[in-house]
Formats: structure tokens, sequence, C-alpha cells
């Protein structure tokens, strides 16, 4: 009888010894029934990471596809500047300072005293101007006094000069008038003395007479010229008159410049009180009370802080975008939590690198291509004196039509 000794198994993972029929079971459920809860933990987090990877993915797509847009749809400045008029006020004459009310940062209104120059020396000169100006006036009106003397004196002159002319010229005309009687006479008795009808006494008075006559018209004849030179005489002297109203014109024209004089010192005295032009903010002051200052000197600056704008320059690669009226959105360094909305309003016609004082002409023909960059402004609203000349702005100016 032949005795078979049983096959002995061992498990590998807990180093049993198993009957083979045991050992067999005990293998083949373990690879053909895995644990459900195992599998469902494995599934589980595969989709989370699933989920996760597409979420950051979908995130991801969506941010590049907005800057893209964005980079399509609008043109980005990030070193543009808050612009305003800001004046800078000179003097216009020479003056030690007597008067310099305001600081950088005070407000002004339209004609306040913003720095005010010694008038002592205009005053003076002011007095002066005057003083010739009357002096020239009284003696207009003497010289108008005997203007009027002389033309009373001439024109009772020139009546009775007239008149003497007249009456001169009457007794020359009645005096011809007897020498034509008398010439007539004369040769009626002349003709009958001839022929023995008239004596020679009769003959001798009648020549006699006509001669007489005719000095008489002579005499009468003189007097005419002597009354028409008197008369003449004082017609040079009414010219006297002309005279001396051309003296007054001329006095007229020496006192327009005095006026003239008068007139510039008015506007220098009015150049000491240096008064604001407009509303707006003091920004700095130059000077202080007893500095003298030449024609020229700078004063103070200020400007209006109700008109303010946005100055920018772009790149000419994106400038072809840009058009007028294209809205911005405007954020300020200073107020980082703050949006502001504006417009552009202008296009520059050449790049910067045309003002420069320094040209590059290239002359070693070492060329390097440097994008160049054109001037915009873009209008913006003052929002309670919160925006400020020279604060820096990022600019994000909307290009689609």
């Amino acid at each position: 009888m032949t005795h078979q000794t049983p096959e002995l198994r061992f498990d590998s993972e807990h180093q049993t010894r198993t009957p083979p029929g045991a050992g067999s079971r005990s293998a083949s459920d373990t690879t053909t029934a895995p644990e459900p809860e195992s599998l469902r933990r494995i599934s589980r987090a595969q989709a989370l990471r699933l989920g996760g990877i597409a979420l950051v993915s979908l995130v991801v797509i969506t941010a590049l596809g907005n800057w893209l847009m964005n980079r399509w749809s609008h043109v980005y400045v990030v070193d543009a500047r808050i612009g305003a008029s800001v004046i800078t006020v000179s003097s216009e004459t020479a003056g030690r300072v007597n008067a310099a009310p305001i600081t950088f940062g005070n407000k002004v209104a339209k004609g306040d005293l913003l720095v005010g120059l010694d008038t002592r020396r205009t005053d003076l000169q002011l007095r002066e101007i005057d003083a010739e100006t009357a002096r020239i006036e009284s003696d207009q009106d003497q010289l108008r006094a005997r203007q009027r003397m002389i033309r009373r004196q001439v024109d009772s002159r020139l009546m009775s000069g007239r008149a003497d002319v007249r009456a001169a010229e009457a007794e020359y005309q009645a005096a011809q008038t007897t020498v034509e009687t008398m010439q007539a006479d004369f040769r009626r008795v002349e003709y009958l003395h001839d022929r023995g009808a008239v004596p020679d006494q009769q003959y001798d008075e009648q020549s006699t007479r006509f001669l007489n006559a005719q000095q008489k018209e002579k005499v009468t004849a003189a007097h005419v010229e002597v009354a028409r030179a008197a008369l003449t005489l004082i017609e040079t002297e009414a010219a006297e008159i002309e005279v001396l109203a051309r003296q007054i014109d001329s006095l007229d024209a020496q006192k327009d410049v005095l006026l003239a004089r008068r007139g510039k010192q008015l506007i220098e005295l009015d150049d000491r009180n240096i008064e604001a032009a407009f509303d707006g903010v003091v920004d700095a002051v130059f000077v202080e009370l007893g500095e003298y200052v030449a024609p020229g000197t700078r004063l103070l600056m200020y400007h209006d802080p109700s008109e303010v704008w946005v100055d920018a320059n772009v790149k000419e690669t994106e400038f072809r975008k840009l058009w007028i009226g294209a809205p911005a959105t405007v954020k300020v360094d200073a107020y980082p939590d703050r949006e502001f909305k504006g417009k552009v309003i202008r296009l520059g016609e050449a790049a910067t690198s045309e003002f420069a004082l320094l040209p590059s002409p290239n002359p070693s023909g070492n060329f390097t291509k440097v994008t160049q960059r054109l001037p915009i402004r873009v209008a913006i609203e003052q929002d309670d004196a919160l925006l400020r000349p020279g604060m820096m702005v990022e600019l994000e100016l909307d290009v689609v039509k």
C-alpha cells in the first residue's frame, strides 16, 4: 500500500502553509474580485484631477483670448501725464517788489494782486508829463487869445481899408468922367479956335481946365493905388492869424506826444501791479518781498485747475488705429482705485523726435531702427481738483469704431 505525502504550498503574502485546494481558492478570489471601495476612490481622484486641469485650461484660454482681444481693440499707454496751461508770469518792467501776498498753493481769482512793484518813479514821471501838458495848454490859450485880438483888429482895419479903396476908386472914376468931358469941350473949342470963331483966351482957359482934369485923374489913380496897398498890408497882417493857428497846431502835436508818453506811463504803472488774468491756483513763486527785478524776470507760475487734459505719446505702429473722439479710460497713479473717462481730441502731426534739441542725422551710416512716437491729447473732466498737472497716468484707448 502506497502512501502519498500531501503537497504543501506557501502563501507568498502570509507565508503560511495551505492545502492545495485552499491555496487555489484563495488566489482565485484575490485576482478576480478586487475590493469595490478602492476602485471608487481611484476613479474619483482621477476625475477631480482631470476636472481641475480642464478648468485651469479654460481659465488660461479665456484670459489669453481676452488679452489678445484687448490688444487688438485697445491701445495702451503707461507713461502719459496730466497736462494743463501752466502760465509763467514775468515782469515787463524793472522795479522793487513791494507786495507779494501769495505763495504756492494759494487760490486766486481773476483780478487779484499777484505781485506789486514800487510805483514812485512812475508816479513822478506822470506828474512831470501832466505839468508839461498843462504848460502847453496854457501857451495855446495865450496864442488863441492873441489870435482873437488880432482877428478883431484886422477885421476892423479891413473894413476901413476896403472902404478907402472903394472911395478912391469912386473918386478916380469921377475924375475919369471929368477928363472925358473936358477933353470933349477942349476938342470943340480947339476946332472953333482953328477957324477963328473962338478967341485965344477962351482956348487957353479950356486947355488949362483939361490939363487940370488930367492931373486930378492921375492923383485919384494914385489914391486908389495907395488905398489898395494899405488894404494889402492889412490883409498881410491878417495872415498872422494863420501863423498863430499853425503854432497852436504845433503845440497840439507836442501835447499828443506827451499824451502818448502819459499813456505809456499808465501802462507801465498798470504793469507794476500784476493781477491774475483768470481764476487759478499758484504753482510756484520765484520772488520775495523787497527783491529787485528786471524786465523778463520770472515772478510766479499758476494754472486753471478746471482745465486739464492728458498728453501721451503713442507708438507709430499703433497710431494708425486712433481717431478723433476715440473713448479712453484713464487710470491715475495717485488714485489707483478710481477710473476717469475721456476721449481723444487731438492727434499729433509730427513725431516727437522732430522737436528734439539734438537731432541725430546718422552721419556714420550705422542705422538702428527705433520705433517713433507721436503725441496725442485726451480730454478729461476734472473731479474736485483731484487731477493736477504732471501726474502720471495710464491710458486705455478703445480703437474699435
